[in-house]
C-alpha cells in the first residue's frame, strides 16, 4: 500500500516538476522503492531543484537541510562543468543516513555513500565527521546518462573523485601521489586500467587518488573531447586518440608528479578513512 501511494504521489510530483523547472523525475525503479518506500521505515522528504531528499525525522539530515542544498548547488554546477554539459533535466532521489552502521542496514554495505545508476538514486552518509560527498556520487550518475557507461574503473572513480576534488590538502589529486611517488607506493598504471578493482582491494584510497590524478592529468592537458572518446572507446584505442601509448603516458604523468610538493605536515593517517 505504502509503495502504490508513493507512486501516486511521484505522478503527482513528476507533473508538478516538469511544468516549473523542466525537471522530470522518472518513476522509481522496484529498486529505488525498496528502499525509500520500504514499510518498515519511515522516511520525510523535500524536494531541491533537481533532488528530492529522504532523511529520517530524527536524523543529522534534517537538521542540516539548508547546509545540505547549498552543497548540492556546488556539486551539480562543478558536475555539469566537468562534463562540459549545460544541463541535466533527470531529477535525482537522494538517500541519507546518519551512520555507515546504518547504511550498511539500509543497503547491505558498510560505505559511506554509493550511486545507483540508471536508478537515479544516490544514498550518503551525513554526520558531524562524515561529509556527503555530492560531487563524487552524483557523477557517476549524472555521466553515465550523458556520456554512457565506461567499462574502466580507472576513468569511472577517476573522473568521479577528480570532480569531488577534496582530500584535506591543496592540489589533492597531485599533491597526494606526489607523496605516494616518493613512499614508491603507487600502483602500476596498467594495473589500474585493467584490475582496479584488485588495486583497490590492496589500498581504495591510493587507487582513486592515483586515478584522479590522472584524469586530472589528461583532461586538464589534453581536453574534455578527447577524454570522452577515451571513455567510450577505451584504452585500447588510447594511442589513436592521444597520438601515444599508455606508456608514455605513464612516464609523462611519473615525470610530473615529481615535480609537484608534498603538502607541507602531511599525515597520511588523515586518509584512513578516505577523504573525509
Amino acid at each position: 500500500m505504502k509503495k502504490l501511494i508513493l507512486t501516486i504521489l511521484f505522478m503527482i510530483a513528476i507533473s508538478q516538476d516538469s511544468f516549473s523547472q523542466q525537471i522530470v523525475f522518472r518513476q522509481p525503479s522496484s529498486y529505488v522503492l525498496g528502499f525509500i518506500g520500504n514499510d518498515s521505515v519511515f522516511l520525510s522528504s523535500v524536494n531541491y531543484k533537481s533532488f528530492r531528499i529522504y532523511f529520517k525525522d530524527s536524523s543529522y539530515t534534517a537538521n542540516h537541510l539548508v547546509d545540505i542544498e547549498q552543497e548540492l548547488d556546488i556539486a551539480f554546477s562543478k558536475i555539469l562543468s566537468v562534463l562540459n554539459i549545460p544541463s541535466y533535466d533527470n531529477g535525482i532521489y537522494l538517500l541519507a543516513v546518519d551512520s555507515k552502521e546504518e547504511m550498511q542496514k539500509v543497503m547491505g554495505y558498510k560505505i559511506k555513500g554509493g550511486a545507483a545508476k540508471g536508478h537515479d538514486l544516490v544514498f550518503f552518509v551525513y554526520n558531524q565527521n562524515i561529509r556527503p560527498q555530492f560531487k563524487h556520487e552524483i557523477f557517476h550518475l549524472i555521466s553515465y546518462e550523458t556520456w554512457g557507461l565506461t567499462n574502466y574503473r580507472l576513468l569511472d572513480e577517476g573522473g568521479a573523485t577528480y570532480t569531488d576534488n577534496y582530500c584535506f590538502y591543496d592540489n589533492p589529486m597531485y599533491s597526494i601521489n606526489a607523496y605516494y611517488l616518493q613512499q614508491k607506493k603507487l600502483f602500476p598504471l596498467d594495473s589500474l586500467v585493467n584490475s582496479f578493482d584488485s588495486q583497490a582491494k590492496k589500498s581504495d584510497v591510493i587507487a582513486y587518488i592515483q586515478s584522479a590524478g590522472i584524469f586530472k592529468y589528461l583532461y586538464e592537458k589534453y581536453g574534455v573531447e578527447k577524454m570522452k572518446l577515451l571513455w567510450n572507446g577505451g584504452f585500447d584505442n588510447f594511442k589513436s586518440i592521444y597520438g601515444f601509448s599508455i606508456q608514455q603516458l605513464e612516464t609523462d604523468w611519473l615525470n610530473f608528479i615529481k615535480t609537484v610538493p608534498v603538502p607541507k605536515d602531511f599525515d597520511i593517517n588523515k586518509l584512513k578513512e578516505g577523504c573525509g
